[in-house]
């Protein structure tokens, strides 16, 4: 009987191609390599058939890479979900299931490491070497300290040179192996679990009641009261039955402090998965998953494709978050897809957010999940003042009015942070033309494109163009082109020569594209290094600052205006986020909001009575609006 194999390859627009086994067995959900068009391709196996017409001309399979599926069944079913669901051909879905080097047809196995360790006793070692190089025998004590086996990267981290290491080496007073770079459990004694209030209690108790079923759980609470110690004991139980656990981030910022919390608190193994690994890290981050070798993996929404043979529990923190959606390529929403995968796996799955999205408070209504409140604040009892400055009519010094400007020095002179927040990053959203009123609009999709004065360059923030500064208007030839409305880097730029006593620190995307540019600029933060923090919607959640007492927030009147009808909801998800980030310790919290429409009943609704009613008013207007 002639099998017929359908192999998705990669980026071709198509969700499968038809091949001949030709007595070659492969798994569903291996790879294989594949005649297509004049080259040979690497494909996927996602199904196996009799051929019903045996007379039919077909190419045949190559030769097989994998011995066994390394696309598991469930991953290689929830990939044909998001095909369906979303739309988009399972050739485009796939590759983002695989690290880049198994997409390239590397061999799916964990890296190895070179280890060293000394050949004989200390003693020996020394008499061995005279009275040679005294680093060298330095390194010989440095093993000898150490006792367990060292990596090179180790050796070199501590101030030895690879020559040192290879002379001791090719002496044979140090000998080497290869051994499977595994990660070993934390060895210091883990954090105790903080007392729980009766609704963390409540919370963490119904969850466990439901560990062998699919359910769930909207874990609302408000900022600062807890959301992480919940799921930190929830994870405890989960762990305690020998099961993995996914968390999910929306922002990479957010990954190291949440890391920080769970290497503190559990010895297990884990792994994290991001955009800013290399292509080794991820690899080897996801194999060790695929073979169960960590117990936690958190990440941001690619790692919702991370094979987890014992996964028994998912969280998502910050659900309502925009960053979850994948918003080129295939797009697909992260929080949706988890929930898919938890429903197949017959898993609970906990979202947890200060502002849910109003899909999720419908839901709650619907009973579809569990609404879970956590209403006392843990950090700070003090509540947060709020003010909104009207700034029509007045004159702004680089989009800040002076009541906010007198604000932010009153906060400074008492030693304490304050954050400007603008969610536009750049030095100006538009370059306008002084004489024919001409704008600079990107070629590829008519927005408007974004002045980065810093590399003289326009760029577009929804499709990426970018294309260099004009000298003059391109329709009248007028020389003054003049930057309107401000972004963090004017802000930056402005608060510098306004208050140049003060350490001051950016954030966006422009300035933290180095791996450890985002957590060294936190670091100063916490530390109470830098005073002034100008940040877009990175800074907005999750963080903790104990000195920060003022927020600033700019450019509010964006949400009243845009198109989106999620707009507004996205609005009031902000500013609670970023208000939230004021006075969490014990120093009372201040928020500034301008604006130029000061009335907006929605805006009074959320500042004076809070998150629910504001949300419950939105999910009403959409109902009358159908």
């Amino acid at each position: 009987m002639t099998h017929v194999v359908k192999v998705c390859i990669p980026h071709t627009h198509r969700d499968f191609f038809d091949y001949h086994a030709d007595g070659i067995e492969p798994s569903i959900g291996a790879r294989v390599w594949v005649p297509f068009r004049n080259k040979n391709r690497l494909g996927i196996v996602v199904a196996i058939s009799t051929a019903d017409d045996p007379t039919r001309t077909l190419k045949s399979i190559t030769s097989v890479i994998d011995e066994k599926s390394l696309l598991p069944a469930d991953i290689l079913d929830l990939c044909q979900w998001i095909s369906r669901y979303y739309q988009s051909p399972l050739s485009e879905v796939i590759p983002l299931a695989l690290p880049k080097k198994y997409r390239l047809g590397d061999l799916a196995k964990l890296p190895v490491c070179t280890y060293y360790q000394l050949a004989c006793a200390c003693e020996v070692a020394h008499q061995q070497l005279g009275k040679k190089s005294p680093r060298q025998h330095a390194l010989i004590d440095y093993f000898s300290s150490h006792g367990l086996p060292l990596s090179k990267k180790e050796i070199t981290q501590a101030g030895f040179s690879s020559v040192l290491l290879h002379a001791l080496l090719n002496m044979g007073i140090v000998k080497s192996f290869d051994e499977v770079d595994k990660p070993t459990p934390m060895n210091q004694i883990p954090d105790a679990p903080l007392p729980l209030n009766p609704e963390q209690t409540f919370a963490v108790d119904t969850i466990c009641k439901s560990l062998q079923s699919y359910h769930g759980f909207l874990l609302k609470g408000v900022t600062g009261s807890g959301k992480t110690e919940v799921y930190l004991q929830v994870i405890a139980n989960v762990l305690a039955l020998g099961r993995q656990v996914l968390v999910l981030v929306p922002e990479i910022g957010l990954t190291p402090q949440l890391l920080s919390r769970f290497t503190a608190r559990f010895r297990e193994p884990m792994a994290v998965i991001h955009s800013h690994l290399n292509d080794s890290e991820r690899q080897q981050a996801w194999q060790l998953a695929y073979d169960n070798e960590v117990k936690l993996v958190i990440g941001t929404r690619s790692a919702i494709f991370t094979p987890m043979p014992t996964l028994g529990l998912i969280v998502i923190d910050e659900e309502h978050d925009a960053s979850l959606k994948q918003m080129d390529g295939v797009r697909y929403h992260a929080r949706d897809t988890a929930l898919i995968r938890a429903h197949v796996a017959r898993i609970p799955i906990i979202l947890g957010s200060a502002t849910p999205s109003l899909e999720s408070l419908h839901n709650c209504t619907l009973k579809k999940y569990t609404l879970l409140p956590l209403t006392q604040k843990a950090l700070s009892s003090t509540p947060l003042h709020y003010q909104v400055i009207d700034i029509r009519n007045q004159v702004l010094q680089h989009g800040l009015a002076d009541p906010t400007i007198a604000a932010i020095e009153a906060h400074l002179k008492q030693k304490n942070q304050v954050l400007v927040f603008i969610n536009r990053r750049g030095f100006s959203p538009v370059l306008l033309c002084h004489q024919c009123g001409w704008m600079a609009d990107c070629r590829a999709c008519d927005s408007h494109l974004t002045l980065h004065r810093s590399i003289h360059r326009l760029i577009c923030h929804h499709c990426g163009h970018t294309q260099s500064l004009p000298a003059s208007c391109p329709t009248c030839k007028g020389r003054e082109l003049l930057p309107v409305g401000v972004g963090t880097q004017r802000v930056h730029d402005f608060l510098s020569s306004a208050f140049p006593d003060n350490v001051m620190v950016r954030i966006d995307r422009d300035e933290v594209v180095k791996k450890q540019a985002l957590q060294n600029r936190l670091e100063r933060i916490s530390s109470g290094e830098a005073q002034l923090i100008v940040g877009t919607q990175m800074l907005a959640k999750g963080h903790h600052f104990p000195r920060l007492t003022l927020v600033v927030v700019l450019d509010a009147d964006n949400g009243f205006y845009n198109q989106d009808f999620r707009a507004m909801e996205g609005l009031g998800q902000l500013l609670t986020q970023v208000a939230g980030r004021a006075g969490r310790a014990e120093f009372p919290g201040q928020v500034l909001i301008q604006t130029h429409l000061p009335q907006h009943p929605l805006l009074n609704i959320l500042i004076q009575q809070g998150y629910d009613p504001f949300a419950q008013s939105l999910l009403t207007m959409r109902q009358q609006a159908g």
